[in-house]
């Protein structure tokens, strides 16, 4: 996968935006299979991620317009349009500090790449990262915030800074667990590659099924960006060991992201998911009570 730059060191009070425009991403979208480009650039403080498309509708990623779609997070226009899968590019923004950036998208979905975080790392990492005087939000906790529904869990206990400790149980693989710092260099090593994944024996028939029908689902879904899961194993090999909690760790990063600010807490999930990671969104800013808004 190559080498990545080194993750330059950062005050964590100070707002961030990216030194210069990325190159751009080209590629095509996970669930409806167009074609789509993007381009991330620098922002002035207090903009934070702010989704472009070409027709000029924008759309900030932010819990107010966060959606559930098939397969992914997704984040609705202006005019009802649905921006899918802004999830990965998310979770590298968020992991790597960037508060603020501009989003110009070419498309109606986020192209998914390889299916991981990591080409927006090194797009992210090759365009710099720039700190500001403007001083940066962020959320403490005074107290436990939990949610649990369909056997799944996710809890926030206040911490000094973000801590995730994630579990999933897969048949013919058991319990599979990551834990850490989901930033930085340990989200570089640790999670950044993991990809998207799911079962070779549903996931052909319903991609098929999607393009036959011209439906929204897995359309672009492929052995190039999908870890495509066989029984106890990956085909053709993961990248990383017990990849697919590394991807929901990922995964929830990058829902959590549309809090607009990092969340200072070790959150503990147990079998997250896309709707599960919202739901727990929207019940934490709910407790009113709980949540400390700290600038600087």
């Amino acid at each position: 996968m190559g080498a990545l730059p080194p993750v330059p060191p950062r005050d964590p009070a100070r707002r961030a935006t990216l030194a210069t425009p990325t190159a751009p991403a080209a590629g095509i979208g996970l669930v409806t299979g167009t074609p789509a480009r993007l381009v991330l650039r620098p922002a002035p403080p207090g903009t934070g991620i702010l989704f472009r498309t070409p027709g000029g509708a924008e759309v900030a990623a932010d819990h107010r317009a966060a959606r559930i779609a098939p397969f992914c997070s997704a984040l609705q226009l202006p005019g009802g349009a649905l921006l899918r899968t802004p999830e990965h590019l998310l979770a590298a923004l968020a992991a790597l500090g960037v508060d603020d950036a501009i989003a110009e998208l070419e498309g109606e979905e986020v192209p998914i790449l390889d299916g991981s975080a990591l080409p927006w790392c090194r797009l992210i990492l090759a365009a710099g990262v720039a700190e500001g005087d403007a001083p940066r939000r962020r959320l403490a906790l005074r107290r436990p915030v939990e949610l649990s529904r369909d056997g799944r869990l996710i809890r926030a206990e206040p911490a000094e800074t973000p801590h995730f400790d994630v579990s999933l149980d897969l048949a013919g693989w058991g319990r599979l667990h990551w834990a850490g710092a989901p930033a930085g260099e340990v989200f570089l090593a640790e999670l950044a590659a993991a990809r998207s994944f799911g079962r070779l024996r549903w996931a052909l028939p319903a991609a098929l099924l999607a393009r036959l029908t011209r439906r929204p689902a897995l359309r672009g879904a492929g052995f190039a960006n999908t870890a495509p899961l066989i029984g106890g194993r990956i085909l053709g090999g993961a990248r990383l060991p017990a990849e697919p909690v590394r991807h929901r760790a990922l995964d929830l990063l990058g829902d959590l992201a549309l809090l607009g600010a990092p969340l200072l807490a070790k959150v503990t999930a147990w079998r997250p998911s896309h709707a599960m990671n919202q739901a727990f969104l929207h019940h934490l800013l709910a407790q009113t009570d709980a949540l400390v808004p700290l600038e600087g």
